[in-house]
């Protein structure tokens, strides 16, 4: 039997400038989510196409200027346990483009046995918990699964370890360290005992996204603004101060937010532990919410 945690992970994903496509695991994570439900094993684009779109543009990377879920429709064959679909790469006019006519009346499914995989709905879990952690921080993981309706479905039996991507020991330790155990922006350093609470060693170029671990591309941040950081409510400019989107709104946001706004972060002593500018102008561009 075919190792589909395998196959998963060989997914051929578009990478321009160092920046992944997230078109195919979006097309994966909404069909299978629909497996989940208990639909049939048959996909038309009309249907999916609209769910599709509206998941490119709340979860598909900032470089994505168009959104074309006609694309994995198509390409998603190069994995072809995992998907077919009935117009392929070489039924293209240009087999490096795909219009949106050339697909409007085509279909998919899984393979049979990819299918009778997903039915154990125990391993579909598994499989969507894979995908999240391969392409997107946890600061994101609730909100696709509740737009994918399968939030309750998958809280019910997920094992809250397996959801977490392990970082490694060291990353934390060093980071940590380096930031003298506070949170960079408020300071907040909390403990019980001796037991230090609410801080963590975060990623500024998100593992995600290729970023590494680093020490310079890590910053030890309170559980507010790592959230904040992952979803592009927050970044730092090159001057080291803090920067907001201004999309972010709601109660006591000044508290929280605007009263560090162009304030400098705190800095490690050690110059070798510095934020890499090459990974936090990578946030700014990718990953900020800076537009209006």
């Amino acid at each position: 039997m075919l190792n589909y945690f395998e196959e998963i992970a060989k997914i051929k994903v578009n990478k321009s400038g160092g920046v992944i496509s997230l078109h195919k695991p979006l097309l994966l994570l909404l069909t299978i989510a629909d497996v989940i439900h208990g639909k049939p094993n048959v996909f038309t684009f009309k249907e999916i196409e609209k769910p599709l779109k509206m998941l490119l543009g709340k979860y598909g990377l900032k470089n994505t200027k168009t959104l074309k879920p006609e694309y994995p429709f198509v390409y998603l064959n190069s994995s072809p346990n995992l998907w077919e679909s009935n117009i392929k790469r070489q039924d293209l006019k240009n087999p490096d483009s795909v219009s949106r006519s050339e697909v409007e009346n085509a279909s998919a499914q899984f393979p049979p046995s990819f299918h009778s995989f997903l039915q154990n709905i125990e391993q579909a879990k598994i499989l969507v918990i894979q995908l999240l952690n391969e392409y997107w921080p946890e600061a994101y993981h609730d909100d696709i699964l509740r737009d994918l309706g399968i939030e309750e479905i998958m809280h019910q039996h997920m094992n809250q370890e397996a959801i977490k991507k392990r970082r490694g020991r060291l990353f934390v330790e060093e980071v940590l360290d380096s930031y003298e155990r506070k949170c960079a922006i408020c300071e907040q350093s909390i403990r019980l005992g001796d037991t230090l609470i609410g801080i963590d060693a975060c990623h500024v170029k998100p593992i995600q996204h290729f970023g590494d671990d680093h020490i310079t591309n890590g910053i030890a941040l309170c559980k507010i603004h790592h959230w904040a950081l992952d979803r592009g409510a927050i970044s730092i400019s090159e001057e080291r101060e803090l920067i907001i989107s201004p999309k972010l709104n709601g109660s006591r946001i000044n508290e929280y937010f605007h009263e560090f706004s162009n304030h400098k972060i705190f800095v490690p002593r050690n110059n070798a532990s510095h934020l890499n500018e090459s990974n936090v102008s990578y946030h700014r561009k990718y990953v900020f919410e800076g537009g209006r």
